[in-house]
């Protein structure tokens, strides 16, 4: 029997989370609404790597089919030295690969994003674009909010799923969003056939370097090449920096040089370090996804903990009596996974960004000696990550 408070749920966000969330509830018979700020067709981003704790779950959603149509296999990890592109130390993702066909994979986020919002549809969800949301009033009896253009609504839960600058995280817990930002990013895509260097057309590809790091990896069939470089904010940053001048930040790099030249798309991120939020809930009103627990990408989790958590919270839904006990079983069920990955997260950064003398020269030769003699040792730091989730299907 289907509890009254799940008659009217709206979910605040069309990405991962938000999406994982509407496919999952209904798939239970469960139809919610999603409100999203951005038109349809401007939910992009540039590629993302979906890990195999990730994958398992699409997969039980039926989708497995539609993303081999768009993504590629990730089957390794390269660590290299960041100017040389000599290889540190290679782990093995198949060996993370659980009972699925999909594993780890990498693709273009927009056309990952058109196949859940095209699956949503298919099942019923309602998916209001152009729909920025603002939270007027939320008790343990209903929540009312309204649109930008004026529109008046009521439901019998919210769920925030709206990134890492969601509005709503703001207001269930302020002050807990920074506003200098810890990290700058250059993100950008190449045409693998303009880049000189082949050791970085397969699989994904770590470049350490002095104070900075940069991720690659094949997206749209290995047609193009994502990148990623990130380093610390400088002092003398500001929000009005221009690309320009945040590139002249970067050491470039042979490889990263070769990029930069032949980018079809580029733009800047900046990047906070991982914190999970002291409030999960208020009333009927929960978080859920990068609104809950934003991290930097040092791991490729944030997507994936988004996946898990639109999982895990439309089970605690259908097992609860109350939203109460669902928000609170959904917290129980993800607070130490979180937290975990939060700060495995955070450490990543400052192994990637290591600088002064000896300190780069050490971790390198700790990747290549270990890696060389004892593998699993490193894998085992992140072979957790990928494990399937304990939760009813």
């Amino acid at each position: 029997m289907k509890n009254d408070y799940l008659e009217n749920i709206a979910i605040v966000g069309c990405g991962l989370a938000g999406l994982t969330l509407a496919i999952s509830l209904a798939e239970k018979g469960i139809i919610s609404t999603i409100y999203e700020k951005e038109p349809e067709g401007q939910l992009g981003g540039m590629g993302i790597q979906i890990t195999p704790n990730g994958t398992d779950i699409l997969t039980h959603l039926g989708l497995a089919k539609h993303l081999k149509e768009i993504s590629s296999p990730g089957n390794k990890i390269s660590l290299r030295e960041g100017f040389t592109s000599k290889k540190l130390f290679a782990m093995d993702l198949n060996h993370f690969r659980m009972d699925t066909e999909l594993g780890y994979i990498t693709c273009h986020r927009a056309k990952l994003v058109k196949i859940l919002c095209n699956r949503a549809k298919q099942n019923g969800v309602k998916i209001r674009f152009n729909s920025k949301i603002i939270l007027e009033e939320f008790s343990k009896d209903r929540v009312c909010f309204r649109t930008q253009d004026g529109k008046e609504f009521t439901s019998s839960l919210l769920i925030g799923a709206d990134g890492y600058r969601s509005a709503i995280g703001r207001l269930m817990n302020p002050g807990s969003h920074k506003d200098r930002p810890d990290y700058i990013a250059l993100r950008g895509v190449a045409p693998t056939d303009r880049v000189a260097f082949s050791e970085i057309k397969s699989g994904v590809n770590l470049f350490m370097s002095p104070g900075q790091h940069l991720v690659t990896y094949g997206i749209n069939k290995w047609q193009d090449i994502n990148f990623v470089a990130v380093r610390p904010v400088d002092e003398d940053y500001t929000k009005d920096s221009s690309l320009k001048t945040i590139i002249s930040r970067f050491d470039k790099p042979p490889l990263l040089e070769n990029l930069l030249n032949h980018a079809t798309e580029l733009k800047t991120n900046i990047l906070y370090k991982g914190q999970v939020k002291p409030n999960w809930y208020a009333g009927n009103v929960c978080l859920c996804g990068d609104s809950l627990h934003p991290m930097p990408p040092f791991l490729s989790q944030g997507g994936n903990m988004a996946i898990e958590d639109g999982w895990i919270l439309a089970s605690a839904l259908t097992q609860s009596s109350t939203a109460r006990e669902a928000f609170n079983h959904f917290r129980s069920l993800r607070e130490y996974r979180l937290n975990r990955i939060v700060k495995l997260s955070n450490s990543q950064g400052w192994i990637n960004h290591l600088s002064g003398g000896v300190m780069p020269k050490l971790r390198n030769w700790t990747l290549k000696t270990i890696g060389s003699t004892f593998p699993l040792l490193i894998s085992s730091r992140y072979s957790w990550i990928y494990k399937r989730l304990s939760v009813d299907k």
